[in-house]
């Protein structure tokens, strides 16, 4: 590195540094190394890692699902994390502001943050899908333990025949007492309001509004409890569904001729190594912004956010198939006609509390947990929104944007999540918008990175800021990761089907539409400009 470069980068660095104090994320920052880094990695245990699993409900493909996962979480994923986290620690700025690295980029930010409105109004109806298993898990017996006579269609008790199109006491509960399903999907429309599944979603919202805006999830303490708490739950499970009747069933069935039948299981092996690392969803950009001054290793950060991501869903992935092989075993079948989707883990984490003894501890606890996770993660997520658009100048109104966030959220909520079609919604969502975008901003950040605004820049960037240089595995991965991901992303494309041209639609308008609208602009406003100085000479 030869000291004009040195001298550049580091003015870099400076200028980030001053422009900081005039466009703060916060009015602080994190004064010592060990709470910031503490709150980093607990921003990756939450509740994508507990209940997120596109194919959970089926133990053919899902440990060969699971081995692309981890492949692709080394390879892809933890580069890309912290990728993210250095743009903010180097830039000091929110999601949007950060990308004046390369202003024709900003479109990014803007992909990034309607990411993150969607998976927080995503998240926010798994929150009232929680909150509603915790008060049921209050009856005398929890009500999921046997089977409903009015239930339709039939329920199945243990040790029945399961017979065609009959569901398994949790999944029966979920979908006629909470709910309320329709179970012809769209057709006909959503159906009508659950009142009192709305009624749960609301409490929610209250409840992330009071985290916002006390900012609780900054306080240690309080963080370290959510940690400690999940970590203590899964402990406990991961012991007793080692012990279940049929836990080895997702490693006897698993089929590796899948990763060969098509390419989708690979591609949704890609989207959920991004999501379960809270990729391109702007939140690792602002924990950057939040750094200590003082020196410290982003390396050890990032790879400690990656264990404890990959040990909570990797335990909460064992514990799920026990559960799915016990059920098997129960009926004395190959298939229990479990869902796919969002609700598959909730059904087998209800299915599971039902074996335990005290099942009504357990499952209060259980739903406790689940709860306090989905709205510490929806809450982040919603900070993350509130620093982008309030910013310095309107931090005193900070409050009128939040209420007026959870106010929107809360009732497009109660329309759309809250109906009797509710589930298919929120299926849609974390299928396309929520998943499907995030292989595309990663391709585009790691281009802009890597090759608009140079890597070696980059690089000693980080270098001045923290006191390291990324090492060879980040750099090379950050020039390859965005050749493999627009491959996953055209081939996909290219498979286009007419269910999914509303889905595409949505990816669209996510990504493409601002990133290509932001870029046409930058580059037609720069040539007007060159051309006035040019009349001017």
């Amino acid at each position: 590195m030869t000291q004009s470069e040195s001298t550049r980068s580091k003015s870099v660095s400076e200028s980030a540094e001053s422009e900081s104090t005039e466009d703060s994320i916060v009015s602080d920052r994190w004064s010592n190394n060990i709470t910031y880094r503490q709150l980093v990695v607990s921003s990756c245990i939450g509740i994508m890692q507990t209940w997120w699993n596109p194919y959970i409900h089926d133990l053919r493909k899902l440990v060969p699902f699971m081995f692309l996962y981890n492949v692709f979480s080394i390879t892809i994923a933890y580069p890309m994390f912290y990728l993210e986290l250095a743009l903010g620690v180097v830039t000091k700025k929110g999601v949007l502001r950060c990308w004046d690295l390369v202003p024709m980029a900003r479109g990014i930010g803007v992909a990034m943050m309607l990411c993150c409105v969607l998976t927080a109004f995503a998240l926010g109806g798994v929150s009232a899908w929680c909150l509603a298993m915790l008060v049921h898990s209050w009856h005398t017996f929890i009500p999921w333990l046997h089977c409903a006579a009015i239930a339709m269609p039939a329920c199945a008790a243990r040790h029945r025949p399961l017979s065609n199109g009959s569901e398994t006491p949790a999944q029966s509960f979920l979908f006629n007492f909470i709910l309320n399903l329709k179970r012809d999907g769209f057709e006909g429309g959503l159906g009508n309001v659950v009142w009192e599944l709305s009624a749960y979603y609301i409490i929610c919202w209250v409840l992330i509004y009071f985290i916002c805006m006390k900012r609780i999830y900054s306080y240690s303490k309080l963080v370290l409890f959510k940690d400690v708490t999940a970590f203590f739950v899964l402990l406990c499970f991961v012991l007793g569904a080692s012990r279940l009747n049929g836990a080895g069933a997702m490693f006897k069935q698993c089929d590796w001729s899948v990763l060969f039948d098509n390419l989708q299981i690979w591609r949704d092996a890609v989207e959920y190594s991004l999501m379960e690392m809270g990729v391109c969803q702007g939140v690792l950009v602002i924990l950057g912004a939040l750094c200590p001054k003082q020196k410290h290793k982003l390396s050890y950060t990032a790879l400690l956010s990656f264990a404890a991501s990959k040990t909570t869903t990797m335990t909460s992935v064992f514990i799920l198939g026990a559960t799915h092989g016990a059920l098997q075993i129960d009926y004395d079948t190959n298939t229990t006609y479990i869902w796919d989707g969002s609700s598959a883990s909730v059904v087998l984490w209800a299915d599971y509390v039902a074996r335990m003894p005290g099942s009504q501890f357990w499952s209060s606890l259980l739903f406790f947990t689940l709860l306090v996770l989905s709205l510490s993660s929806t809450a982040l997520l919603l900070q993350t929104v509130m620093s982008t658009v309030t910013g310095h100048t309107l931090r005193k109104v900070t409050w009128a944007f939040l209420v007026l966030g959870c106010f929107l959220f809360s009732i497009i909520g109660v329309i759309t999540l809250c109906t009797q079609g509710g589930l298919y919604v929120l299926n849609f969502l974390m299928q396309w918008p929520v998943a499907k975008p995030r292989v595309l901003i990663a391709a585009l950040s790691a281009i802009v990175i890597t090759y608009l605004y140079g890597q070696s820049t980059f690089c000693e960037d980080v270098y001045f800021v923290v006191g390291e240089y990324p090492g060879v595995f980040m750099r090379v991965c950050w020039a390859l990761t965005p050749i493999f991901l627009l491959s996953v992303f055209l081939s996909e494309a290219g498979s286009l089907q007419t269910s999914g041209v509303v889905g595409w639609a949505s990816v669209v308008i996510a990504v493409l539409l601002p990133v290509g609208v932001i870029m046409i602009f930058y580059l037609i406003f720069k040539c007007r400009v060159r051309n006035i100085l040019a009349d001017e000479k």
